[in-house]
C-alpha cells in the first residue's frame, strides 16, 4: 500500500470533517506532489471503433483528487481556531463581519451535516429537521436559545433573495457566543402530520380557510364548514393575561361549547385546522400559561 492509499483509507469523509483538516491537507499535498502518468491510447480487445480506449489510471487519480477536495472543504481554518468559511453537501457558511451568510443546498441531508458546518465556524448549533407547512419547507425555524440569550449584541436570521439554491439567508449572532443555539429546517410533512409552527398567534385574528372568514362566528358554524370541506377540527382556548397579552391552551372538543365565538384559525396539518376560541360562560378561570403550554419543537434535542 503506497502513501496515498494509506491516507485515503485513514480518512472518514462523513460527519466529523472539521476535525479531519490536517489529514485532508496531508492527503491533498501528497496527491499534488504525485505525478500522474501520461499515457496514450491503449488498444484493448473489444474496444470501440478501432478497438481503442483511454487508459483508466488518470481517471482514478482525478477521483482521488475529488475525495481530497471533499474532505478538505473547510476554508480559512487557523490552527486550533474556527473556520471563517465552510461547506459540505448540505450547507455552506461564510463569516462576514457581524453575521454569517449561509446557503442550504440539500434539505434532505442528515441533520449532523448541518451541525458540522455551523460548528466548523465556531457556533454551538443543534439542528432539527422538522415537519413544516408548505410555505416553510426548506426554510429555517429559530434561532432559539433554550437557556435564554444573555450575551452582547443580538441574534436573528432572515432569508435572502434571489437564491439559486434551496434556501439562502443570514444569521446575526456574536461570533464568540458560547451558548447553545437551536435551528429547525423545514421538511415536507407527511399526510396528517402536525406542522411545526413557531409563530406567535395574532390575537386580532388569523384566517386559514380560503373564501371563508371564521372570526366572529360560533364554534358550531365553523365546525360545520370544516366538516363540509372534509377537514378535522382542533381547539385552542385563547386566554388573556392579567398583565396584558394572550396565550392559547390546546383542549379537547368537550371543553368547547357550540355557542362560543371563534377568534381565528390556523392550519394544524394537511387535514386539520385549529380554531382559536374565546372562552365563554362556564370556561372557568384562566390557567397558568406554563402549565398548559404545548411541547415546543426544540424541547427534545435527542432526535430529528
Amino acid at each position: 500500500m503506497n502513501d496515498i492509499d494509506r491516507l485515503v483509507k485513514a480518512i472518514d469523509g462523513a460527519p466529523c470533517a472539521p476535525e479531519q483538516g490536517p489529514g485532508a491537507r496531508e492527503l491533498r499535498a501528497a496527491i499534488m506532489a504525485t505525478p500522474v502518468p501520461r499515457r496514450g491510447l491503449s488498444r484493448l480487445p473489444g474496444g470501440g471503433a478501432g478497438g481503442e480506449r483511454r487508459a483508466r489510471r488518470p481517471v482514478l487519480a482525478s477521483a482521488v483528487v475529488a475525495v481530497a477536495a471533499t474532505v478538505a472543504i473547510g476554508v480559512g481554518l487557523p490552527s486550533g481556531g474556527p473556520a471563517t468559511e465552510y461547506a459540505n453537501a448540505a450547507v455552506s457558511i461564510k463569516k462576514a463581519g457581524d453575521h454569517f451568510s449561509f446557503t442550504i443546498t440539500d434539505l434532505a441531508a442528515d441533520r449532523r451535516r448541518f451541525e458540522e458546518a455551523f460548528r466548523a465556524v465556531g457556533l454551538n448549533v443543534t439542528v432539527k429537521i422538522v415537519p413544516a407547512r408548505p410555505d416553510m419547507v426548506g426554510k429555517l425555524f429559530g434561532p432559539v436559545i433554550p437557556e435564554g440569550f444573555k450575551w452582547r449584541g443580538t441574534i436573528g436570521v432572515h432569508g435572502v433573495t434571489p437564491c439559486a439554491s434551496a434556501f439562502c439567508g443570514k444569521v446575526w449572532m456574536p461570533s464568540d457566543f458560547p451558548g447553545r443555539v437551536v435551528f429547525g429546517v423545514g421538511r415536507p410533512a407527511e399526510p396528517g402530520e402536525a406542522y411545526v409552527d413557531d409563530r406567535v398567534y395574532d390575537p386580532s385574528g388569523e384566517e386559514s380557510l380560503d373564501g371563508y372568514d371564521v372570526q366572529g362566528r360560533t364554534v358550531e358554524a365553523v365546525r360545520a364548514e370544516l366538516r363540509r370541506r372534509g377537514l378535522k377540527v382542533g381547539y385552542r382556548l385563547l386566554w388573556s393575561h392579567s398583565e396584558g397579552g394572550t396565550f392559547d391552551q390546546p383542549v379537547p372538543a368537550d371543553r368547547v361549547k357550540d355557542d362560543w365565538v371563534v377568534n381565528g384559525s390556523r392550519d394544524h396539518s394537511s387535514d386539520t385546522v385549529d380554531l382559536y376560541v374565546m372562552p365563554g360562560p362556564g370556561a372557568g378561570p384562566a390557567p397558568d400559561p406554563l402549565e398548559v403550554a404545548a411541547p415546543r419543537w426544540y424541547d427534545d434535542l435527542t432526535a430529528g
